[in-house]
């Protein structure tokens, strides 16, 4: 079972890793970040400092380290003590260098240096597993020959951006998440963040179907036949885990699906109801309305909101005269 999760995160991974910022943190700062609908991965190439997720508690972090912080989670870096600022990302943020935006905490000195990719929700199938991870995780790799080199070519691409930076920054990122996702899945770390939620191979195998066919008949009793389970352990035992009931599950993946289809296709909202598994257009838009606050159509229209910001806030920054220094 874990080598079959293995391989089906790296396949999401293949698709979804997209590099788009590079954050700046002076000595003594903090920059903080709302809540994005896509998992956040930082990649520290300089520094050190601490993460906060919400209102948790800090965990300090090294160079070279991976830095893996759920979807739709605050968090802040840098300074957890004897603090000089802070800075929201949104409200200090600039043109990097193709297709690279930058945000910065105090004067622009990158005491700290990260550079961060998003994996997110794909267009034309499954949330995946990473929709699963629900704790932020740190992994340093300063102990790891081959990965400091990967770290270092990742630090001279955003020091010197040029064409082509972005595609290669996000092939460094995909080889180190690959290496940290093999040692947790393979090292039998029962209490690795990446693992809590997928422990139980019985609600495994239910959860993998839904994500990977959302629109399929389900129901409780389906999906506790697929889990080997009764019907009443199973949904005791999936809202012990999951925090939510199976159908609830059920149509939370398949309303984000849907709202990547309006967002990122053409394709007509009665198609995209019946491919998420819904009967009716009436139904799926009443649904999705009652959840996104807007009609299908209307969230089509609007560019679906936060599902589409990193684009959003990359187009505003290009069409801002202001540039960045060098890291």
């Amino acid at each position: 079972m874990r080598t079959d999760l293995l391989d089906r995160l790296l396949v999401t991974l293949a698709v979804r890793l997209r590099a788009f910022s590079v954050c700046r943190i002076q000595h003594g700062w903090q920059l903080e970040f709302s809540p994005f609908e896509a998992i956040t991965v930082h990649y520290v190439l300089r520094g050190t400092g601490s993460l906060r997720v919400g209102d948790g508690t800090w965990q300090a972090f090294a160079p070279q380290s991976v830095i893996v912080v759920p979807a739709r989670l605050s968090h802040a870096l840098g300074e957890p003590e004897q603090v000089r600022g802070a800075a929201r990302a949104e409200d200090h943020c600039s043109l990097h260098g193709d297709g690279l935006v930058s945000f910065m905490a105090g004067d622009g000195t990158p005491d700290t240096l990260l550079v961060c990719g998003q994996i997110s929700a794909s267009h034309d199938g499954a949330l995946g597993l990473f929709e699963l991870f629900q704790s932020p995780m740190i992994q340093a790799f300063t102990s790891d020959a081959p990965l400091r080199g990967t770290f270092e070519l990742m630090l001279a691409e955003v020091a010197a951006p040029s064409l082509g930076t972005q595609a290669m920054t996000e092939l460094l990122m995909k080889q180190c998440l690959i290496v940290m996702l093999r040692r947790h899945f393979l090292g039998g770390d029962d209490t690795s963040p990446l693992l809590r939620a997928l422990q139980e191979p019985k609600l495994a195998r239910a959860v993998i179907a839904v994500l990977e066919h959302p629109g399929m008949p389900y129901s409780v009793d389906s999906m506790a036949s697929l889990a080997g389970m009764s019907r009443t352990s199973f949904a005791v035992r999936f809202a012990e885990v999951f925090g939510q009931g199976p159908m609830d599950f059920v149509q939370k993946v398949r309303l984000r699906i849907a709202a990547r289809l309006l967002t990122a296709t053409d394709l007509p909202v009665k198609v995209i109801a019946s491919s998420v598994g819904y009967a009716s257009r009436t139904a799926f838009s009443r649904v999705f309305e009652t959840t996104y606050g807007l009609p299908p159509s209307d969230y089509r229209s609007f560019g679906g909101g936060d599902e589409v910001e990193p684009d959003r806030v990359e187009s505003q920054i290009q069409a801002s005269p202001a540039t960045d220094p060098e890291p």
